[in-house]
């Protein structure tokens, strides 16, 4: 059953009845009475609001667990300026009810045309032993299927079903392009590196109703998980050279690029530090994207503060829509005003102009007459007072020295010594 009712679209006072799921669930006592209330956030694919159960909530609280699919019904508040859900009922939903790509947001993208993508690449992989590694895992149907459904991440990039496919494709693209500029890079390697560099993921996040991640996905995480699923197809592999092994599990769990991130070591070969810096430009341009295509204020120029990157992105302005005017003239009937132009006069008519020695006069008998209205300061005379930083004393000797006159030189053109 299609879902019509999403909670982007919900406003102030509007009635709502719509499957969502359960993304958390909290008991929040009473403060003035026995009892508890319950604070739920609601999702589906479009986002998330919050909802508050205030009558019966034990008892619900029994009946409905976290990532549960239910039906709520109730009307959108308005609280501290946000929109919150006042439930009136809630119920686990029926599988009937919903179809699940409606509760998990997806990709845009063709997820058939981006396998294709994956399984282009592997067949230009002309070292054996890496393509014999590739092929241990994408011509697996199970790890296909994870593969072609998994999220990114949580939050960061990607964050949603076929994230991963169609991060790694996009990385697929961007070192081609590398490799061109660079011919020192091994190809067979970097592009073996950016088709297994994210595989962990398969076990670290679940997205069948709600993407979060698993038990093994948050006491190991993606890089330990990934660098084990590679080192147990690896010893599958007869003669698989050594090297190649290290440079190939170097690069999983180095891409993060330093330990602040997650790394346990920095990339330390050619490939390792190419793969980190695709992956993290095409992280974060994404994340970029995705915040300004779903800026919450689409008034303002900028976006509300974005906690993951630290930071208000700078959308732009919108431009006004160019209106038609009012009334439209057709064309030829258009009629240029006329507009009247005084006569020139001609030369006889103008007034003779004075002389440079009339207006020199003229400027002159100005300035004296101004000059003879200033009245004039009395004279008043100007007595030196003395330093307060000198003794009287020492007053007396330097007015001594002033009035002293140098003496004469005692001989013509020269000075005294």
């Amino acid at each position: 059953m299609a879902k019509a009712q999403f909670l982007a679209d919900l406003r102030v006072g509007d009635y709502v009845d719509t499957v969502v799921v359960v993304k958390s669930k909290r008991r929040i006592p009473y403060r003035n009475r026995p009892g508890y209330y319950l604070a739920l956030i609601l999702k589906d694919r479009s986002g998330a609001v919050e909802g508050r159960v205030w009558e019966e909530a034990e008892t619900i609280d029994r009946e409905i667990a976290e990532r549960d699919v239910v039906r709520v019904r109730g009307i959108v508040e308005l609280y501290q300026q946000l929109p919150q859900v006042r439930i009136a009922s809630i119920q686990k939903a029926q599988e009937d009810e919903y179809e699940w790509t409606d509760l998990v947001p997806r990709t845009e993208k063709d997820v058939n045309a981006l396998w294709q993508r994956v399984q282009e690449a592997i067949e230009r992989v002309s070292n054996p032993y890496l393509q014999t590694l590739l092929r241990c895992f994408f011509d697996d149907p199970e790890f296909a299927e994870a593969f072609r459904n998994a999220p990114a991440s949580l939050y960061l990039h990607h964050s949603w079903v076929g994230g991963l496919i169609e991060h790694v494709c996009t990385v697929l693209d961007l070192a081609e392009t590398l490799c061109r500029h660079y011919p020192e890079l091994d190809r067979d390697l970097l592009i073996t590196g950016v088709l297994l560099h994210d595989v962990g993921k398969v076990r670290e996040y679940q997205w069948q109703t709600d993407i979060d991640r698993t038990d093994e996905g948050r006491l190991l995480g993606h890089l330990v998980l990934g660098d084990e699923m590679v080192a147990e197809k690896i010893k599958q592999i007869p003669d698989f050279p050594q090297e190649l092994a290290m440079r190939v599990r170097h690069m999983l769990i180095s891409h993060h690029g330093t330990g602040e991130w997650g790394a346990p070591r920095p990339p330390m070969t050619l490939e390792a530090a190419a793969l980190h810096f695709l992956e993290f430009a095409d992280a974060q341009l994404k994340r970029f994207a995705t915040v300004l295509k779903e800026r919450r204020e689409p008034e303002s120029p900028w976006t509300t503060y974005e906690r993951m990157l630290g930071r208000r992105l700078f959308a732009g302005y919108e431009m006004a829509p160019v209106t038609p005017t009012e009334e439209k003239v057709a064309e030829g009937e258009e009629k240029a005003e006329t507009v009247e132009v005084a006569p020139v006069p001609s030369l006889e008519e103008l007034p003779p102009l004075p002389s440079e020695l009339e207006l020199l006069s003229e400027e002159w008998e100005r300035i004296s007459e101004e000059l003879a209205e200033i009245p004039k300061l009395p004279e008043t005379p100007i007595v030196a007072e003395p330093s307060p930083l000198l003794e009287p004393e020492e007053e007396e000797k330097q007015k001594r020295r002033r009035g002293r006159r140098p003496e004469a030189p005692e001989e013509e053109g020269r000075l005294p010594l």
